[in-house]
C-alpha cells in the first residue's frame, strides 16, 4: 500500500493519493529500511523497495509510479549495494538522483523521454560517507555529507 499526503491550507495533510498492489511472500519482497520516497512535478512518485533473490540477496530497487496511470509501476534495478537514502527528482521531473549509505550517488534519465524507460549515465561515489540529502541547484548538485565525518577526506 501506498499513502501519501500532501500539504493543504492551515497546515494539516491530506491524503492525495492510495493505491494498494497484490501482497508478495516476505521471501521475494520487503521494503527498504529506511524507505525513500519522492514525488515530481509531473505527479511521478519514485520509492525503494527491495527484492530478496532464492539465496537471499538484496536488490535495492527503484519504483516509479505515474499517478495518472497507477497501474503501470516501473522498477528500476539500482545496483546501489547499500540502502537508499533519499531520492531527489529535479524541477522538470524527468531526471531522479538516488543516493546510498555507502556513498553512492546516481542520476537516472528518462530514456526517449519515457515515464517507463529509465537509465543512469551519471554517479559519484563519496567513498565511506553516508548521503543523508541531496538537492538540485540550478547549475548541479548539493549534497550533505555525514557531520561526524567532517575530518574524512571527503571535504578536503
Amino acid at each position: 500500500m501506498c499513502d501519501l499526503r500532501r500539504p493543504a491550507a492551515g497546515g494539516m495533510m491530506d491524503l492525495a493519493y492510495v493505491c494498494e498492489w497484490e501482497k508478495w511472500s516476505k521471501s521475494t519482497h520487503c521494503p527498504s529500511v529506511p524507505l525513500a520516497c519522492a514525488w515530481s512535478c509531473r505527479n511521478l512518485i519514485a520509492f525503494t523497495m527491495d527484492l530478496r533473490s532464492d539465496d537471499q540477496d538484496l536488490t535495492r530497487m527503484i519504483h516509479i509510479l505515474d499517478t495518472e496511470h497507477p497501474w503501470d509501476l516501473h522498477s528500476i534495478s539500482s545496483e546501489h549495494r547499500e540502502a537508499i537514502t533519499c531520492l531527489e527528482w529535479d524541477q522538470s521531473g524527468s531526471r531522479l538522483l538516488s543516493a546510498d549509505a555507502d556513498g553512492q550517488i546516481k542520476c537516472w534519465s528518462m530514456a526517449d523521454h519515457l515515464a517507463n524507460s529509465w537509465e543512469s549515465s551519471v554517479g559519484s561515489l563519496v567513498e565511506g560517507d553516508p548521503i543523508v540529502a541531496l538537492s538540485w541547484l540550478h547549475n548541479g548538485v548539493k549534497l550533505a555529507l555525514h557531520v561526524e565525518k567532517v575530518r574524512g577526506s571527503s571535504f578536503n
